[in-house]
Parts: C-alpha cells; sequence; structure tokens
C-alpha cells in the first residue's frame, strides 16, 4: 500500500490579496482596528527576513539577558507564537495583562497594519532581507508547509515569487512603501538582516536605545548569547524556522538566468529608493 500524498493546504484570497490559509477573512480588517497599548513592541517583516530572530532580540531585551525569565514571561504568553494575523491571535493579545509590554510579530502589509501604530503608537521593529535570500528561504519553508503546488519546485516557486499576486504580495510591493513612508517616524525602527549578522551586539544596543530599555554591557552580552544563530537553532519549533542564518544563500539557488532577471526587475523597482543603500547580497 503506498501513501496518500500530502494535501495541499491551499491560500486564503482577501479582497485579492492572497494570505496563508490560517488567516481567517475577517482578521486583516480585525488587525487595522487592533487597539494598540503605548508600550506594545511589533515585529514587523516580510516572511522569512529574520522575524523570529529579531522577537527573540526584543524579547530578551525586555528581560535583560535573564534567560529564564524570558521562557517564563513569554513562553506561555505568545499567543500561539505566531503572526497576529493567525486565526484568533489578536483576541488573546487583547486579553494580556497591562503590567508588561506584549511583544507581537506580524507580516502584514501597510495597509492592513493597525491604524495606531500608523499613528504614532507603539513601537516597531521593521526587518529587511536582500530578496534574493529570503526567495531561498522562502521556498525551504513552502516546501515544509505544503500551501499550493507551485510553491513545491524552485522555478515554479521562482515564478511565483516576482508575481504581484505571491503570498503576502512581492517583495517590493510590500518593502518599498514601508521603508518609504515610515522610515522617519519616532516609533519606527528599521534595521537590515545582514546588519544583523555584521554587528549583532550593535543592533542589540540600537533596540534597546529605541525601546528606551538601557542595558549594562554584561546583559547585552548575554542578549547576544541568548540570540545566536546556534542557540535559536536549538530551540525545537514546530516549523524549521532557522534553516541557514546565513548572507548569500542565494547562489545556492539562482540559475544565472533567474540571477539576471532578477536584478533587472529589481534595478527598475528599487531606482531612486533610499532602501536601495541598504540591500547588501553577500558579506
Amino acid at each position: 500500500m503506498t501513501d496518500k500524498p500530502k494535501p495541499f493546504f491551499g491560500v486564503n484570497v482577501i479582497n485579492g490579496f492572497k494570505w496563508p490559509p490560517l488567516v481567517r477573512d475577517t482578521n486583516p480588517e480585525q488587525i487595522a482596528n487592533f487597539k494598540v497599548r503605548e508600550d506594545d513592541v511589533f515585529v514587523l517583516t516580510y516572511p522569512k527576513a529574520g522575524t523570529h530572530w529579531a522577537q527573540e532580540l526584543v524579547r530578551n531585551i525586555l528581560c535583560k539577558g535573564n534567560k529564564d525569565k524570558v521562557k517564563e514571561d513569554y513562553a506561555n504568553s505568545s499567543a500561539g507564537g505566531g503572526p497576529i494575523e493567525f486565526f484568533d491571535t489578536c483576541e488573546k493579545f487583547d486579553s494580556f495583562s497591562t503590567e508588561k509590554p506584549r511583544v507581537m510579530m506580524t507580516h502584514a502589509p501597510v495597509d492592513v497594519l493597525p491604524k495606531q501604530i500608523l499613528e504614532g503608537k507603539g513601537k516597531v521593529v521593521f526587518v529587511n532581507r536582500n530578496p534574493k535570500d529570503i526567495a531561498v528561504s522562502y521556498w525551504h519553508f513552502l516546501l515544509e508547509t505544503h500551501f499550493l503546488e507551485e510553491y513545491q519546485e524552485w522555478d515554479s516557486f521562482f515564478e511565483a515569487y516576482l508575481k504581484t499576486d505571491m503570498m503576502y504580495g512581492t517583495w517590493f510591493d510590500y518593502n518599498l512603501p514601508y521603508y518609504e513612508q515610515h522610515r522617519n517616524k519616532k516609533n519606527f525602527l528599521f534595521l537590515t538582516y545582514e546588519e544583523m549578522k555584521l554587528d549583532h551586539k550593535g543592533c542589540v544596543v540600537r533596540i534597546c536605545d529605541f525601546l528606551s530599555r538601557p542595558l549594562s554591557e554584561e546583559q547585552v552580552d548575554k542578549v547576544v548569547e541568548n540570540t545566536t544563530f546556534s542557540t535559536m537553532k536549538a530551540t525545537k519549533k514546530k516549523f524549521n524556522v532557522t534553516r541557514k542564518g546565513v548572507v548569500g544563500d542565494w547562489k545556492t539557488r539562482f540559475t544565472v538566468a533567474q540571477n539576471e532577471r532578477f536584478d533587472a526587475i529589481y534595478n527598475q523597482r528599487m531606482e531612486g529608493s533610499a532602501l536601495a543603500k541598504r540591500i547588501i547580497f553577500e558579506t
């Protein structure tokens, strides 16, 4: 007897936008109207841009590098650990105590982000990553999550990744509006995955300053130690959210033709953008 092929979960299309199937029809509106608290911290990224890493950095900073306190304070209050757009995550966060900051992650596009954030309430740590490495990391992740058949083979995924109807939209359509419209807002901190790799400790200090959470040198070092790639890789999760953690992994998948084609699109879409100066494809 042969095993039945694993079914595809599909995606959920809401107002013409492709979301993972874990997003309910009412979730986008619910997110937009989410009541933000002054001490809320949102980790905001396009998928596979370093979301979980940034989230762990924030959690460790708020707990001053105390690993036991991180586990105690947040392991049971992460509302499932997924993005706020999934299932009833917003309702769960609404019920959380006001005694400590809520740390939430999301891949919501700019027109769905809670309106109160755009009005200056709460704080956002936004992490970007070069789009080629995201493509490879995203593909590996989608192989496991099994959403659509077109995401299963690299070549077909590459084609889907370039289309405007890609799940969560294209890298360009997602990141450019955020950066161009909000990079100078006081409640937004923009980092890149590559900056975090090149200067892990420096980025910890930048997040501390942004959140007004000064730490001692020893506490900063503990945060860095707790959030190294090897430490996070050893943490068991339902899905493999940490794979290689390197810059330049796109070279393992992009063909010469694909790279040339992507570069042409990238150069066209990024012309005149301030974001282009911060994107690096290899170190």
